[in-house]
């Protein structure tokens, strides 16, 4: 692979969780390696945890971004607070909405809308069919997308659409104020009973992972080359390079993706990608014999 440094147009981030820390590591690794994605990316996609990683490197704040996230799951004993079932605790079973909402609200700020000022960012939601109520449409909805996987090896499903649940895309250059663009985030990621966040602008949302976890198909309409970034292994042989570039971990990340209690996975899964991106750009900057 060979290219200028202003190829890469569009980057795509994968939903999984924590394991998403991966595309944080391999966006770091690549530009010190000089593939200089930070100069040349100016619009990136996501839905899921990936939403929150795509913003940290569109910000060029990707470490800082680790760094926070490690301090907040070394203060979280466990991923669930059984002592909260305890009768009046009014504190929640899994920690993760707090947790992630808190994460987003201290690290984006009103100053963060202007640097995106001249980028876009966009992310993926799962609207609910209006005839579908959320306490069967979530479930089917994941078992669906689960089944789909399962059998088929999708990397792109697209048995939830034939459901009725529809794409929508927002981002930055809807928000007004930056609380606008975190409830964006957090309602793209929406996974109950993890992540339970269920409305987004009056209307019924899931995790946007069920539409697609690698959205690509967001930037059909765009020019130049798209660097997808997924976060994890898979099985089957990814499709080869050409509008768009396909990346996955060099090897299986042994992080759990709803694991908010492993500050050294994440700093391991950040190293992985790392790695990962300084050798992806050391041979896609590669000058011919």
């Amino acid at each position: 692979m060979q290219t200028s440094d202003n190829l890469i147009k569009n980057a795509i981030f994968a939903g999984g969780g924590s394991r998403c820390l991966w595309q944080v590591g391999f966006w770091d690794g690549a530009n010190t390696a000089g593939l200089k994605l930070a100069q040349s990316v100016d619009y990136a996609a996501s839905t899921s945890a990936g939403c929150a990683m795509a913003t940290a490197c569109m910000l060029g704040r990707g470490r800082e971004a680790l760094d926070m996230f490690k301090e907040l799951t070394a203060e979280n004993p466990a991923n669930i607070h059984w002592h909260n079932l305890k009768p009046g605790s009014g504190a929640p079973l899994l920690p993760h909405m707090n947790m992630y909402r808190h994460a987003l609200e201290t690290f984006l700020t009103e100053k963060d809308l202007k640097t995106l000022a001249d980028k876009k960012l966009e992310f993926l939601m799962a609207r609910f069919p209006a005839w579908l109520p959320n306490f069967v449409g979530t479930p089917l909805a994941f078992v669906v997308y689960g089944l789909e996987k399962h059998l088929t090896g999708a990397l792109h499903p697209h048995w939830t659409r034939k459901l009725g649940f529809k794409p929508l895309r927002f981002g930055n250059e809807e928000a007004e104020h930056i609380g606008d663009l975190v409830d964006t985030i957090l309602a793209s990621s929406c996974v109950p009973p993890v992540l339970p966040f269920g409305r987004y602008r009056g209307m019924r949302v899931l995790d946007g992972g069920i539409i697609d976890n690698v959205p690509a198909f967001l930037t059909d309409q765009r020019e130049g080359t798209t660097l997808v970034l997924l976060s994890k292994r898979y099985p089957q042989a990814l499709p080869p390079p050409g509008e768009r570039i396909y990346a996955q971990p060099s090897e299986p990340i042994l992080l759990d993706k709803f694991d908010y209690a492993n500050p050294q996975g994440l700093q391991d899964t950040y190293d992985l990608g790392l790695a990962d991106g300084a050798a992806f750009a050391a041979q896609f900057t590669e000058s011919p014999d």
